[in-house]
């Protein structure tokens, strides 16, 4: 009987150690492109489930959201600063790496001289460079910015959307660092106010589905915006988020390559 218990129990050792992960080198990187501190709310829960995992999640901001209307009162270099620690608090709650800030005043073209174009573009070729960098010293796996929709239009969003687009282009860098659009489904949103914009659900081709472990996460890094948000508007952002399923969708950008003589 000793024997026979000894054999189990070796037997079941086997079966557990031959079920831990295997070391596969380095850990996989995604890489977060968005405008503003904030911006990460709309799919906390996303990120949470790949950190949990062992995923090296690096988010990267733009703006520092001086100029955000909520604050008409405020200094904005004050508005900068707590911009920064709530994001800071966020990333921790959704145990991510540290963001990193570019600090651009704004992307869009609204603050500038005059109309402010020039402005805008010169923001942009120096957001694209600095990207440039951050994507050479980073190697990330993949990265995820904002559809051309920019969720909800956001000018900000979709300049920043085009730009990481634009970047992988150019660099030839498109299937070497494969680009994913954070978005919202036709039928998640079809029947919503109007205010978030959406595509037909079958351009989506990947669903992250997370835990309830994943999703108390993410309700706590929307809880680190008291610089920016009241209680009951955390709350109803909360809220909104609970009657949802737990799944997040993406649409991966797709080039074809080579050359066709004529459109048909």
């Amino acid at each position: 009987m000793k024997i026979s218990k000894l054999i189990l129990m070796i037997g079941l050792l086997g079966s557990v150690i031959s079920c831990q992960p295997k070391e596969t080198g380095k850990t996989k990187t995604i890489l977060v492109v968005l405008a503003h501190p904030d911006d990460e709310t709309g799919f906390g829960s996303a990120l949470a489930y790949y950190a949990r995992l062992g995923y090296t999640v690096k988010l990267i901001f733009a703006v520092d959201a001086r100029f955000d209307r909520r604050f008409v009162d405020a200094e904005p270099d004050s508005v900068a600063k707590a911009k920064q620690r709530d994001v800071v608090c966020s990333c921790e709650k959704l145990g991510i790496a540290s963001p990193i800030f570019y600090s651009f005043n704004t992307m869009d073209r609204k603050h500038g001289e005059r109309d402010g174009v020039r402005n805008a573009v010169e923001t942009g070729s120096a957001f694209r460079e600095k990207l440039k960098q951050s994507i050479e010293q980073l190697k990330p796996d993949l990265i995820i910015t904002f559809g051309p929709d920019g969720e909800y239009g956001h000018p900000e969003h979709i300049i920043v959307s085009s730009l990481v687009t634009e970047l992988l282009l150019r660099e030839g860098w498109a299937n070497q660092y494969p680009l994913y659009y954070f978005g919202w489904t036709k039928s998640q949103e079809e029947n919503g106010d109007g205010w978030v914009r959406y595509a037909d659900d079958k351009y989506f081709n990947v669903v992250v589905n997370y835990s309830d472990e994943d999703e108390q996460r993410a309700f706590q890094s929307i809880q680190c915006y008291t610089s920016g948000f009241s209680q009951e508007e955390m709350n109803e952002m909360i809220s909104f988020e609970q009657q949802r399923k737990n799944e997040v969708f993406f649409r991966k950008f797709v080039t074809e390559e080579g050359i066709r003589t004529g459109f048909f």
